[in-house]
């Protein structure tokens, strides 16, 4: 079903499309957008476009707004019926487009699965380039896997202090920051506000070489996202422990979730207690 080029529009959607949204034939199983749109819609942090031919919506993709001037791009959804036709390619350039006329804009990415080469290909025609690989994993079994005994790290709660870690921060074994679960952001100052630092635990180790931070994030289900920065998850004395303390002691009950390099994913010791995802690739452009 193809239309001539002049027949296309691309515009910002409003809850009016909500409808047109819902009739998109993407063969998804579960669709989130369609039962959060007229919240992302009607959201300051959040932009919904759609491409359309004719009267039908051929493509929808947008953004989400973070602190410190960044933006992720996401949510493509492409209708089955209008494939192969360069229509999320020319969506996401518009979008990008528009980004970059913005002088608040810093950063703009995309985050997506490692085997999703459809999607790959898309980012690579915009010029982004990949800024970091992770294994992205919540603990579901967390009575298989051990590491190695020590103490429990000494937990960090004066808002300057946990500033002064991320700031003394030398090397970054993932080479991002997992802002939230499945939006992992350039460490960047502005990125972390002080609500966010306040909302943020932190752990330092006792020979205090290493430190993490912890923070819970609700992603239909309620995980507690650990940043660590380093590969030796396992290595460390008291981490593991240090962390399943924290999560055994939320009264939320998360699930802790950990955002592993390639070379930590391959490091850990029982892969089972862990739901194994296909890896993530976060691509990227500084603007």
């Amino acid at each position: 079903m193809t239309l001539p080029h002049e027949l296309l529009q691309i515009r910002k959607l409003t809850t009016d499309d909500w409808n047109l949204v819902k009739q998109m034939q993407t063969q998804l199983e579960y669709d989130y957008v369609v039962d959060i749109f007229p919240d992302l819609v009607s959201s300051n942090a959040h932009e919904i476009y759609g491409l359309f031919s004719g009267n039908q919506l051929a493509a929808i993709a947008g953004y989400t707004l973070f602190p410190g001037g960044m933006a992720m791009l996401g949510r493509l959804r492409s209708d089955n019926r209008f494939l192969s036709q360069g229509h999320a390619t020319e969506l996401l350039n518009y979008i990008l487009a528009k980004l970059k006329e913005d002088p608040a804009i810093q950063w703009a990415g995309a985050n997506t699965n490692e085997h999703n080469f459809p999607a790959r290909r898309v980012l690579e025609k915009l010029n982004l380039e990949v800024v970091t690989k992770l294994h992205s994993l919540p603990l579901v079994e967390p009575h298989l896997v051990y590491g190695m005994p020590g103490l429990k790290w000494e937990r960090i709660d004066n808002l300057e202090d946990k500033r002064a870690l991320l700031d003394s921060l030398k090397e970054n074994a993932i080479n991002v920051f997992p802002y939230e679960c499945y939006y992992p952001l350039p460490l960047t100052e502005g990125l972390l506000t002080d609500d966010y630092l306040a909302e943020s635990a932190f752990y330092v180790s006792p020979d205090k070489q290493r430190f993490f931070t912890i923070k819970n994030d609700q992603k239909r289900e309620w995980f507690a996202q650990v940043k660590y920065f380093w590969n030796d998850h396992f290595e460390q004395p008291g981490f593991l422990e240090t962390v399943k303390n924290h999560v055994d002691n939320d009264a939320l009950q998360p699930t802790a979730w950990f955002d592993f390099s390639q070379s930590a994913f391959e490091k850990i010791p029982n892969k089972h207690a862990f739901r194994i995802e296909d890896a993530w690739v976060l691509y990227g452009t500084w603007i």
